[in-house]
């Protein structure tokens, strides 16, 4: 599942989830908008934040794939 729809679906703002994972806005925003691909340790925390498994986003899938 993209990272936009597991946040709204948990009913967070970006700024909510930047606040609970430590990771910078720039950068979730960026992920959301597939400006880049995070560092596996940037979305350990935002899976950590969400309480999600990793692999259970499509961006870390991405990531891997790369």
């Amino acid at each position: 599942m993209r990272l936009r729809k597991i946040r709204i679906y948990q009913g967070l703002t970006q700024d909510e989830l930047r606040q609970l994972s430590g990771v910078a806005l720039k950068t979730i925003t960026n992920i959301e908008r597939e400006k880049h691909l995070p560092k596996l340790e940037t979305m350990l925390k935002i899976a950590k934040a969400l309480s999600v498994d990793l692999t259970d986003i499509d961006e870390f899938k991405q990531r891997i794939a790369a």
